[in-house]
């Protein structure tokens, strides 16, 4: 059985290639832009967003009471399960596509701004931080949204393929596409849980390291 599964990925990889190779590059993209955008943040929203981090971290070191997690978790679920169901629903048109580019793009440009501004505030201190309270959920993430991605680029082009040669079962296909978008979708459920739970304990250990004197 694992072997089966091993070859199916390695199967779609070998399919998808190319497709992997740009939906990666746009997050990449997202990523680079979010950083610049940080970096070249005017002088009054960035004092703001320093001021609001300031009260954030004094908040964290203190332990206060703990914030409602149902709520929490319900609203961290609703976006990460939005993002890949609405890439699933784009995936059944061809003109949803530069939504389904846009969407990897912000992800991207928000993980990017979210560490360039910590980083080039708090330097070596932000780094850590950032990778406290970013990299855990969204090593899950970030591969459900980039799989989701492209899978919802590949069903597009399917479909053209469909209507221009025909000779494609496209119940398989679009059984198989749904499927995979569920499996992301499992995956997005596992993520929201590391972000609401298992995160911030690492962000309540460190929250201390980036408040300034």
């Amino acid at each position: 059985m694992l072997g089966y599964f091993r070859q199916c990925i390695l199967n779609h990889l070998r399919s998808n290639i190319v497709a992997y190779f740009f939906i990666i590059l746009i997050f990449i993209i997202g990523v680079v832009v979010g950083a610049l955008a940080a970096k070249s943040l005017p002088d009054e929203p960035k004092n703001e967003l320093i001021g609001y981090l300031q009260v954030f971290f004094q908040g964290l070191s203190q332990n206060p009471a703990a914030p409602n997690n149902a709520t929490m978790f319900s609203s961290v679920l609703y976006n990460n399960l939005k993002s890949v169901g609405l890439m699933w629903i784009l995936g059944f048109t061809v003109i949803g596509l530069p939504a389904v580019l846009f969407i990897v793009f912000t992800r991207g440009f928000v993980i990017g701004f979210t560490v360039g501004f910590l980083v080039n505030e708090y330097i070596v201190r932000g780094l850590v931080f950032a990778l406290a309270s970013v990299l855990p959920h969204n090593f899950l993430a970030v591969p459900a949204v980039l799989v989701t991605g492209v899978a919802a680029t590949s069903f597009s082009l399917l479909l053209v393929r469909h209507k221009l040669q025909g000779r494609i079962n496209l119940l398989y296909e679009t059984v198989t596409y749904t499927v995979l978008c569920a499996g992301m979708l499992a995956l997005m459920v596992l993520a929201s849980v590391i972000e609401v739970y298992v995160s911030p304990v690492f962000m309540k250990m460190l929250a201390s390291l980036l408040l300034k004197e």
